[in-house]
Order: structure tokens, then C-alpha cells, then sequence
């Protein structure tokens, strides 16, 4: 009887191994096999700086727009099982996409509550991209070997931008098609606008044919292409050593050790450490100034804060989803425009400076501000090199003294940016007049 156990739990053990490569013990051995072994967790170190997972380093702001994403792309996949890109007047009078929309709404299975989460999601990622970028900067994040991955972060707001707003016209009612034709009629003042306007409509107007393209971007063409961008961005964050830091952090005030647990050493040699030599190069190597003191494993810590995270995103997430309805107004109508016609709230800044100038306000302005904003770290390389003792290069420093005015300005364009917004979604009503918010005003701007 005992050979017969001692057999069942040898088969046990193998099938255990077949699938997990680690026990769960505490050594270091183990949690850095935990890391390598795990198809989702190994695109973090094996160690991080413990500077790493306090909250001020980062606030979790690149996490939950990440998350986020991840929502969007959840539910965007189950919504397409209800959805048709289609514009033709089906058995009810209705077009066939605002059609859908009224029957997830109302005979779908969950369905009003997917798509108020899909929705609620994508207006949170075009936040929290925003705030992202200001944490970045203001921590001076997007310097010191970081300047290249800031331009690829920059991209990728640009691009969640675009993402929502090709997701904005999905539902063909009075709200996405006159904000979209709002939107691509400011495109025409560019210098090509009309050839890009023409482009992503496939006609002179809104119509079948964008609806078609705008789902084709939005369900394809940009999730492949973010998904691609955000990879290369966190490969990069590895790479560049985990999260910005000043090169010295002896005199913060870290985590206790002790709450990090004992880390067990399995290893045949007393030393902590053990280290075997593989090759000779000539260059520099980054790690070779590691605080290595400073330095423990990504398991079970980090992993178990970035779970934390995950689950008060979906949980906030459902209850805004649970108390709050995604818009839907009438069928679109191209012969009854919404007074105001506005855009989605992100593009209301832009919509805003246009009202006072074209060309000034629709290319000038917003051109200068994201080519700026885009290539801020060569700015500031250049002015290094040309200008003797100049230096704005403190990666991982919160407001540091040294960038007062850079940041100052960082912080005002922000600003500038969010009155905009406020004025065009509060203060704007009918023929774009000024008016209190208090006043009842119809049309878009949700």
C-alpha cells in the first residue's frame, strides 16, 4: 500500500512539473524562476529597485491606462457579436449599426452594461494617457537614456486619441455623426486635410463608407498597431533599467526590508551571491552601477500590487458602467444637424481654437504643441550641448529645482488645454455663443 502511494504521488509530482517548472518556496531561486517561467510575468525583471513600487514613483498611472486597453479590447471583442458596420434601413425604419446599439441596449444579455464599460474605458484611457505623460515629465522620467521611449509614448497617445475617436461613430446616432463630421471638417484647414479627410471617409461626406473605415481602424488596423507600440515601450523600460531613478537614492527613505520577507539562499555556496563569468566585451553596461542593496525580487510584491491595481480598474470600471448609461441619442440624420454640433470632450480644445482662428487655431497652435511636447528630450539635448552648464538631465526626480521653469510651462500648457475643454463643453451653446451651464443646451459634447 505504501509502494502504491509513494507511485500515485511520484505520477502527481510529474504531472505537477509538466506545468509548473517551480515549487512556491521562499528562495531566490525560486521567485526568479516564478518570473521566467510565466508566460505573462516574465516581461518584468527577475528584480526590481524597491524605489520601484512605491506609490510616488510612478502612481500607477502607465498601469491603468494598460489595463485599460485591455478592457477595450475584452469587451470590444464581445460587442462585435452584436454589431454590424452598416448604414442600410432595416425592418424597423432604423439603420442597421444604431439598430444594434438599441438592441444591446435592451435584449442583449449584459450588453448595455459592455458597452457602457467599453465606452467609460476608452474616455479613461484618453485621461489617463494625459496623465501619464505629466507624471512623466514632471518626475523627469524621459530623461537619461528614456528620450526615445517619451516619442513612442507620445505616439501612443496620439494614437488612443485616434482610437477613440474611430469608435466614436460606431453607433451612428445624432451624437457620433455630427461630433465626427465636426471633427473631420477641422481636419480640411491642414495643409493635405481634404486628401486625409477623403481618405479616412472614402467620400465627400460621412456616410456608409467611413462608418465601414472608421470600424476597420478601430476593431484592426490601430489595436495591432498599439499593441506592437506598448510592447516596444515596456521592452524598452526593461531594458533601460525599470522605472527612472536618480543614480543615487542611498538617502530616500525605502520600504523596510522586512517587509519584503526572508529571501532563502539555496545555493551550495554561503555567499548571497554567486557569480560565474561568460564573456569579456569591451563597452559600457548600464547594470554595472546598480544599487544592488537596493534591489528585490519582482515576486511575489510587485506582482501582487499590479493585481491590486487590476482589480480596482474593473471594479471602479463596473460600478461607473452599473451608474452611469453611454450616451445614445436619435438616429443619425445628416439633414438635421445638433446645435451645437460638437466633438468628442478631448477634441474640444481644438475645436475651441478653431472658433477664434482657422488656421491659426486648428494647424498652427496644435502643431507646435505636439511636435513640441513630442521631441521635448532633444530640446533639451540640444540646449546641453550648445549652451555651457546647462543641465535639465534629474531622471526620476519629482519637480526638480533645477527644471522650475520647464515644468512650470509643462503644467500651464495642461492647463491651457483643459479650460478649452471646460469652456467648449460647458460654455458653448447653440451657433457656438457663450452661454452658463447652468442654462439648458442641447446637442453634443459628451
Amino acid at each position: 500500500m505504501n509502494e502504491l502511494m509513494e507511485k500515485a504521488k511520484a505520477l502527481g509530482s510529474k504531472f505537477y512539473s509538466s506545468v509548473f517548472r517551480h515549487n512556491f518556496d521562499n528562495t531566490g531561486l525560486t521567485k526568479s524562476k516564478i518570473m521566467f517561467s510565466n508566460v505573462l510575468l516574465h516581461i518584468q525583471p527577475v528584480k526590481i529597485h524597491k524605489r520601484s513600487i512605491k506609490f510616488k514613483t510612478s502612481m500607477g498611472l502607465g498601469l491603468v491606462t494598460f489595463y485599460l486597453f485591455l478592457i477595450l479590447t475584452v469587451t470590444g471583442i464581445l460587442l462585435m457579436f452584436h454589431y454590424v458596420p452598416s448604414t442600410a434601413i432595416g425592418p424597423d425604419g432604423l439603420p442597421d449599426a444604431y439598430s444594434r446599439m438599441l438592441n444591446l441596449r435592451s435584449n442583449v444579455f449584459w450588453g448595455g452594461f459592455l458597452r457602457n464599460m467599453h465606452r467609460w474605458a476608452a474616455h479613461g484611457m484618453v485621461a489617463f494617457v494625459a496623465l501619464h505623460m505629466l507624471r512623466v515629465y514632471l518626475s523627469g522620467a524621459h530623461r537619461g537614456g528614456r528620450e526615445f521611449n517619451w516619442v513612442i509614448g507620445c505616439i501612443l497617445g496620439l494614437l488612443t486619441v485616434f482610437l477613440s475617436y474611430t469608435g466614436y461613430l460606431l453607433p451612428w446616432d445624432q451624437l457620433a455623426f455630427w461630433g465626427v463630421k465636426v471633427g473631420t471638417e477641422i481636419a480640411k484647414i491642414a495643409p493635405g486635410g481634404a486628401l486625409i479627410r477623403g481618405i479616412l471617409l472614402g467620400d465627400t461626406d460621412v456616410g456608409s463608407e467611413a462608418l465601414i473605415r472608421f470600424y476597420v481602424l478601430h476593431v484592426a488596423v490601430l489595436p495591432v498597431v498599439m499593441g506592437f507600440l506598448i510592447a516596444v515601450h515596456f521592452f524598452r523600460i526593461r531594458k533601460d533599467g525599470g522605472l527612472a531613478r536618480p543614480a543615487d537614492t542611498t538617502n530616500e527613505k525605502q520600504i523596510p526590508d522586512e517587509e519584503f520577507g526572508e529571501v532563502k539562499n539555496a545555493s551550495v555556496f554561503k555567499s548571497a551571491r554567486s557569480y560565474k563569468l561568460v564573456e569579456i566585451v569591451k563597452g559600457k553596461e548600464p547594470k554595472v552601477n546598480e544599487e544592488v542593496d537596493q534591489m528585490m525580487f519582482a515576486w511575489p510584491k510587485l506582482i501582487v500590487r499590479e493585481l491590486i491595481v487590476l482589480l480596482a480598474v474593473v471594479g471602479f470600471l463596473s460600478l461607473i458602467s452599473v451608474l452611469f448609461d453611454a450616451p445614445l441619442e436619435g438616429p443619425a440624420d445628416p439633414n438635421h444637424p445638433t446645435n451645437p454640433s460638437k466633438a468628442p470632450w478631448y477634441f474640444l480644445g481644438l475645436q475651441e481654437l478653431v472658433s477664434y482662428h482657422g488656421f491659426i487655431g486648428g494647424i498652427v497652435i496644435p502643431g507646435i504643441m505636439v511636435g513640441g511636447v513630442m521631441f521635448l528630450p532633444y530640446i533639451e539635448i540640444f540646449q546641453e550641448t550648445m549652451i555651457k552648464g546647462f543641465n535639465k538631465n534629474y531622471p526620476g526626480k519629482w519637480f526638480a529645482r533645477e527644471r522650475n521653469l520647464e515644468n512650470a510651462l509643462f503644467i500651464g500648457l495642461y492647463i491651457f488645454m483643459l479650460v478649452l475643454i471646460i469652456i467648449g463643453v460647458y460654455f458653448r451653446g447653440e451657433n457656438w455663443a457663450i452661454v452658463y451651464p447652468w442654462e439648458h443646451v442641447s446637442g453634443g459634447g459628451h
